[in-house]
């Protein structure tokens, strides 16, 4: 996924966003704060390559995601809780790679499709400080779930061991991130927040191997329900 690719989808996500805080200021104004806070984002995740035969950057994925927050409890402006959430990820990408040509010791050059799709469940406790109504400052930990599948495919007719291949699997990790929301009304506002995680899982074909661990960044709605 190139920058300009990446810049549209997140500039229609922004505005539609945006819209929708226009639209809810009369219908949420005078509504009373319930113990539930959540977001519901649009970010991007980056994955490393550790296979110096392959071109280009680290791989980068979308993300959509969700999250709710339960308060148990809390003392002035400080509160605790418990949070859970889910993630889709995905990335469609076309890759070079360096391969042996045969038995003559050349090498030729593959291009191949590469498709990632990744789903992650969270589960964990989470603290927040609200110094004044339109401002919340949290952060959250906890284990997570997270399923993947990696598809390559090639554009041509390619050498060994460079074949079309299909893996998917099932891991478990753990997670860190923080969070800022900014109200526009008492139930509705903008949430900006980035995710740090590491996995058990790993994805592996004749391209190489990727490790699913990083950084994630966040851009969203807040609200209060």
């Amino acid at each position: 996924m190139n920058l300009s690719t990446f810049s549209k989808t997140y500039l229609t996500f922004a505005c539609s966003v945006l819209i929708f805080f226009c639209l809810s200021v009369d219908a949420f104004s005078q509504e009373e704060r319930t113990p539930w806070s959540g977001h519901f984002f649009y970010g991007q995740m980056i994955v490393e390559k550790d296979d110096p035969a392959v071109d280009g950057d680290d791989y980068e994925a979308k993300i959509l995601g969700m999250d709710a927050q339960k308060s148990l409890g809390h003392q002035g402006t400080f509160q605790y809780g418990v949070e859970l959430g889910a993630l889709v990820s995905w990335d469609s990408d076309t890759r070079t790679f360096t391969a042996s040509s045969g038995s003559g010791g050349g090498s030729a050059s593959v291009s191949m499709d590469i498709n990632s799709y990744l789903v992650d469940c969270f589960f964990g406790g989470y603290i927040a400080v609200e110094p004044v109504n339109w401002l919340r400052l949290h952060a959250g930990a906890g284990p997570l779930v997270i399923w993947g599948k990696w598809e390559t495919e090639s554009n041509e007719p390619t050498p060994e061991p460079f074949t079309n291949e299909s893996e998917s699997k099932l891991g478990a990790g753990v997670y860190a991130r923080l969070g800022l929301d900014i109200f526009f009304t008492d139930r509705v506002g903008m949430y900006v927040g980035a995710r740090v995680n590491t996995t058990t899982l790993e994805l592996e074909d004749s391209s190489g191997s990727v490790e699913i661990q990083g950084w994630q960044y966040y851009f969203g709605m807040a609200y209060h329900f």
